[in-house]
Parts: structure tokens; C-alpha cells; sequence
């Protein structure tokens, strides 16, 4: 099968076929109404998505062991937080900066556009290296392994995982973008906008962990 098919097709070819995508879906549904807390549990599934692609297995089910689950949601949350955490911690001081300003004030353009440039490349460099950490950690279940350079940096500096996570990035962009612009609709556009939303999730995570194993394996 191409890969371009194959990425396409992934979140309902399995031996799940669709009850997968349907339970992301339903948690994504979940969380428009209870922020948040339903939507837990699909880290630790992408988690469990990135290794399983990884290993050039279709995706798994979603219900199977509910504990190691929980402990992926919690782990995988913690993975996040912290590649995703300094860049965002950053994005908000920078807009308080700007926010926080006099009316008539002389704005400080050099250190904003400083500021601008050092949180723009923190997130790019933070969404880059946090697949392959939450794939380690999925593979090797733990913490430590998602933190280690050593496992981390010969990945992220291979050509074969830049372009796949090329991929990944864009279909996760075009994903957020349909997806938002559904939620505007009335009636059905949340219910929509999550389905392109947990859809364009499970793509972007199998050519992420498709990106991983043929660095990994080059």
C-alpha cells in the first residue's frame, strides 16, 4: 500500500476498524462540554498510536489494558508539559509583555521582536522533539527514556524523520484548521470539527511514528 494511502486509511483499517477513531471522537465530543478532564485519556492513546505505528503495526484498540492507559495518559501528559510547557510559558510572558503596556508608551519593538523570534523557534523545536520523546516512552514505557538524549538527538538530527515530521506538522495544521472552522458552524459543527480533529490526530501520529522508526532503523 502507499504511504500516502496508508496514513489516510490508518485510523480505520485495523483489526478495530473505526471503534478507535469513534472513542477519540466521543472524548473529543466530551471535552466542548467537561474542558479537558475526557480528553486525558487520548494522550495516552497517541501515545500507545505512536509506538504501535512505530513498529509497523496497525492501530490498536482502544479499551485494551485501561491501566497501562491511565499511566500513559499521566506520562504522556508529563512529556508534553515539558517540551510544550517552556514554549507556551513563554509565549504568555511575552504577551503579558505587550499586553502590559502604557497607552502611549514607546514599545520596545527590538526586544518584542526578539521575544517574538526566541518563543517561535522554542515551540517549532519543542513540537518537533515531542513525538519522538512520547514514542520512546510508549515503546520503552518509561519517563527516563523520553528525557534521554541519547535516545532522543539521533533521531531528530536524521533527514527521515525531518520529513516525515514534516508531514505530520502539515497534516496536523491542515486538521486544526478544518477542524476549527467547522466549530463555528451552528448545530453539528463542534460535533464535526472533533471528528476532523480526533481523524487528524491518528494521521499525523502514524506518520509521525513511521518517521521515528525509519530514522531509527537508517
Amino acid at each position: 500500500m502507499r504511504p500516502s494511502i496508508a496514513a489516510v486509511t490508518y485510523p480505520i483499517a485495523g483489526d478495530a476498524a473505526e471503534r478507535p477513531l469513534l472513542a477519540v471522537w466521543l472524548l473529543f465530543a466530551l471535552s466542548v462540554v467537561v474542558p479537558v478532564l475526557p480528553a486525558v485519556p487520548v494522550v495516552g492513546y497517541l501515545v500507545r498510536v505512536l509506538a504501535a505505528s512505530e513498529r509497523g503495526e496497525s492501530i490498536p484498540p482502544f479499551l485494551s489494558e485501561p491501566r497501562t492507559l491511565v499511566r500513559r495518559s499521566i506520562g504522556g501528559a508529563v512529556v508534553c508539559l515539558a517540551y510544550l510547557g517552556v514554549p507556551l510559558a513563554a509565549l504568555l510572558v511575552t504577551l503579558y509583555g505587550v499586553v502590559s503596556l502604557e497607552p502611549g508608551a514607546n514599545a520596545p519593538v527590538g526586544r518584542i521582536l526578539a521575544g517574538s523570534t526566541a518563543v517561535l523557534f522554542l515551540g517549532i523545536l519543542g513540537t518537533y522533539l515531542a513525538p519522538i520523546a512520547l514514542t520512546v516512552y510508549g515503546r520503552e514505557g518509561s519517563l527516563r527514556g523520553a528525557f534521554s538524549s541519547d535516545a532522543v538527538r539521533p533521531v531528530a538530527g536524521h533527514a527521515a524523520y525531518f520529513f516525515g515530521w514534516t508531514l505530520g506538522f502539515t497534516a496536523l495544521v491542515v486538521t486544526v484548521g478544518v477542524g476549527g472552522a467547522l466549530f463555528t458552524l451552528s448545530r453539528l459543527g463542534p460535533l464535526a470539527g472533533t471528528l476532523v480533529l480526533a481523524y487528524g490526530l491518528l494521521v499525523a501520529a502514524y506518520l509521525l511514528g513511521r518517521a521515528v522508526e525509519r530514522a531509527r532503523r537508517r
